[in-house]
């Protein structure tokens, strides 16, 4: 089951105590991030307070890139060695730090997540189970929170409620943010965010101070999503990348970054010992229920790798 399922907790000190690379950081050699801005700043993050250098990026949940030689990169992650930010893999032996829905039910015997963390299986939300008020922020949200972060530059601010556009949702999904922010976190940090999350000028700053800087990255475009907020019709921005063709903007990119938060620059690799190469697949819930089989029995005969509810009625799942 994920780390303390079910129980709605709120002690830092527990929820660290029993995820392994928090736990025992000196085990972990490096981490295996995702593909966007949130990603890039959790690692940033956990970087700056463990030193782990980024030894892998999983890109498009299809390809798993890994620095140096394969079978040492496999023994290492399948050690527990390697740990995985941002994203939800399903696997007993790879320590993982998400933030999407995961669970059927809130019952659900998940082996694969034995070594999870994940905001949602914190508080028992699944498909079944208050999928409405589902996490809506960004891991790098839950890893301040988890630390107790108090020192923050104002950019710094700023590129966090930039992931995964969340200052977005705090406009158009404000009851559920500050339902997470209030109730859950109860963290003075973000409670004094939330007000300024809803005016323009936030957004103006936003524009001028974060969003102008990056833009001649070539990875900081903006989104053709119609999910834009409210005043000056801001989106886009979450910096997705492909590690090996987009090399060149990805670390003038990190630099930026650095730069910016005022944390140290990501370790990243410059060139890749190569990648495994992964299938994507969408499934209907409706499919999984039809099966008849509990849900974690379903995820092993599949062989999944990662997956996440991305709807109530709709699961993307990777096979590697």
């Amino acid at each position: 089951m994920p780390v303390l399922a079910n129980t709605d907790c709120r002690d830092r000190d527990e929820i660290r105590a029993a995820f392994l690379p928090f736990a025992r950081p000196d085990y972990v050699e490096g981490m295996v991030i995702g593909d966007d801005l949130d990603s890039l700043l959790s690692a940033m993050y956990l970087h700056q307070r463990f030193g782990w250098p980024a030894m892998g990026v999983y890109s498009q949940y299809t390809r798993l890139w890994h620095a140096g030689d394969a079978t040492d990169f496999r023994e290492k992650l399948l050690a527990g060695k390697l740990f995985a930010v941002d994203l939800d893999i399903y696997h007993a032996a790879i320590p993982s730090l998400g933030h999407h829905i995961i669970a059927c039910a809130s019952d659900d015997e998940l082996p694969g997540h034995t070594h999870s963390l994940n905001p949602n299986a914190l508080r028992g939300f699944s498909i079944r189970q208050e999928f409405r008020r589902k996490y809506p922020l960004a891991t790098i949200h839950l890893l301040l929170w988890l630390f107790e972060e108090k020192n923050l530059e104002r950019a710094a601010e700023g590129l966090v409620w930039l992931a995964d556009s969340t200052f977005v949702n705090a406009q158009h999904y404000r009851d559920n943010v500050e339902e997470w922010v209030t109730r859950f976190f109860q963290w003075s940090m973000f409670e004094r965010m939330l007000p300024s999350l809803q005016t323009l000028e936030f957004e103006q700053y936003m524009e001028k101070a974060i969003l102008s800087r990056m833009a001649g990255n070539p990875l900081c475009i903006p989104g053709r999503s119609k999910y834009k907020s409210k005043h000056l019709g801001l989106n886009g921005f979450q910096c997705q990348f492909d590690p090996e063709r987009q090399q060149a903007a990805l670390q003038s990119l990190l630099t930026l970054l650095a730069d910016l938060s005022g944390w140290a620059r990501l370790p990243l690799p410059t060139r890749w010992g190569g990648c495994w190469q992964g299938e994507r697949r969408e499934v209907a819930v409706a499919d999984v229920v039809a099966s008849g089989l509990p849900f974690g029995e379903w995820l092993e005969q599949a062989g999944v790798f990662s997956y996440a509810f991305t709807f109530k009625d709709r699961l993307n799942c990777t096979v590697i």
